[in-house]
């Protein structure tokens, strides 16, 4: 199950990443479309407000006039020539013609300010700014609005200013008259349409980014999971191989029982406890290597009981520990605990080790191992195994929880690693150094939620 939720959390990220991408762009072509909707609502507008007027102006409202007798006829196009000399069939003679308009100066007024207003109108559609200037740059007319003769020095800086701007976002598009010569500019900026698109490839460029990290996680916690797969494998393997032997030497054991030296001979009698215990120690190995990988079954105790026969374990076995080393216990929780005496009892024994270990480099010391409670929330129960060995290394510090590290020639570096596991996914708990320093020893610090309020 685990492993199969590890799979799906990547695709179903995944999946979502490319729905918003494929959302977001459809909301840019949305907006395009629109866009492109309004800009040719623009130029219909243009169209129908500016060019059509001008051109009956100039088509309806321009006459040639006789000198003669002052009779008309209409001037088809836009006929440049102010006068010209044609036949009036009026008067009967060859005359002068003069072109004149029919509109009058108030109608041309209005037009006129019509189709600036039009402008100004069209102008304020736009969401980004327009500034027409002259051929030298100088702004004329801003968003439609012309630049008054009476501007001050400084807000005509400010204007250049802004138009020097927009120049950098987009290139001037030169206005022409009708003999091709450049006689001004149109500078503009972008609109946030225009903005938002330049941020699509940087979008897509971080997407693949993510995918690409999200594919090297998943790569990551696979071989991570076929490394634990491993190491379980080997566990079990190691629990299956040694039950064999476990089995015979339970059989010699009893056997053993059965002479006459067990019941008349003291050292025969303790040394047959001794290697009985020693075996019974190894079947619970046997069988802590063969639950690897399950979950194990925890039972209300207290934690101080499964320290001690741990530590009486240690302090039986001769030769363990050393005539310099002493192992002191200051056992004062009173908190039950949810444990797997087998894997906790195993935790506590592995940093023993370490710390018999360390003890030896340095020609004998203390191990101290107290525990006590802490009323934090439910409550806690603090187990701290102290040494005045060697200490661990300062670029160490952060590594000897991972695994396959260790700081001892021939150590796999599965103890701590192990031991860290157990507490935390196990028992919920939590296991750190609290402290270690070069030639004065090493602190290891135990955290355990409590089971009950107390023992009355």
């Amino acid at each position: 199950m685990w492993n199969l939720r590890t799979r799906l959390l990547p695709l179903f990220v995944v999946i979502v990443l490319v729905w918003i991408f494929f959302y977001y762009s459809y909301g840019l072509v949305s907006r395009l479309r629109e866009t492109r909707a309004s800009a040719n609502e623009t130029i219909a507008w243009f169209w129908a407000g500016a060019q059509v007027p001008m051109s009956r102006l100039a088509e309806l409202g321009m006459i040639y006039v006789c000198s003669g007798c002052g009779s008309t006829t209409p001037a088809y196009g836009f006929e440049s020539d102010s006068s010209k000399t044609s036949f009036c069939q009026e008067c009967g003679l060859v005359t002068e013609w003069y072109f004149i308009s029919m509109e009058g100066i108030e109608e041309r007024e209005r037009l006129f300010h019509r189709t600036r207003r039009l402008f100004k109108d069209l102008v304020e559609r736009l969401d980004y700014t327009t500034i027409l200037s002259d051929k030298d740059m100088i702004p004329q007319v801003v968003n439609g609005i012309a630049v008054p003769d009476t501007i001050s020095d400084e807000s005509l800086k400010l204007l250049i200013l802004l138009t020097e701007e927009l120049d950098a976002e987009n290139t001037p598009i030169p206005i022409t008259d009708s003999y091709d010569e450049t006689i001004g500019y149109l500078h503009y900026g972008s609109d946030e349409l225009a903005k938002e698109l330049l941020l699509v490839p940087y979008i897509e460029l971080g997407i693949f980014f993510i995918l690409a990290l999200l594919f090297l996680y998943v790569i990551r916690i696979e071989m991570k999971k076929e490394k634990e797969l491993s190491w379980i494998s080997f566990a079990r393997e190691t629990a299956h191989q040694i039950s064999t032997p476990l089995s015979s030497l339970m059989g010699w054991i009893e056997l053993l029982r059965e002479k006459p030296e067990a019941e008349t001979d003291k050292e025969f009698a303790e040394a047959l406890e001794f290697i009985e215990n020693d075996v019974d120690r190894l079947k619970q190995i046997a069988s802590r290597y063969g639950q690897m990988g399950q979950k194990p079954k925890l039972e209300r105790c207290m934690i101080n009981a499964v320290i001690l026969d741990t530590v009486h374990y240690f302090c039986g076995r001769p030769g363990f520990l050393a005539d310099s080393m002493n192992l002191e216990t200051e056992l004062e929780s009173e908190y039950q605990v949810d444990l797997n005496r087998v894997l906790f009892s195993w935790v506590i024994e592995n940093l023993l080790k370490n710390s018999i270990a360390s003890l030896k480099e340095t020609r004998g010391g203390v191990i101290r191992i107290s525990t006590r409670d802490v009323q934090e929330g439910p409550g806690l129960v603090i187990v701290e195994i102290a040494d005045t060995g060697k200490g661990i290394p300062f670029a160490d510090q952060k590594r000897i929880f991972k695994t396959g590290f260790s700081t001892r020639r021939g150590g796999w570096g599965l103890g701590l690693t192990l031991s860290k596991r157990i507490i935390e996914q196990n028992h919920n708990g939590s296991l750190r150094l609290e402290a270690s320093s070069p030639g004065k020893g090493t602190t290891f610090i135990i955290k355990l939620p409590s089971s009950s309020e107390g023992v009355e």
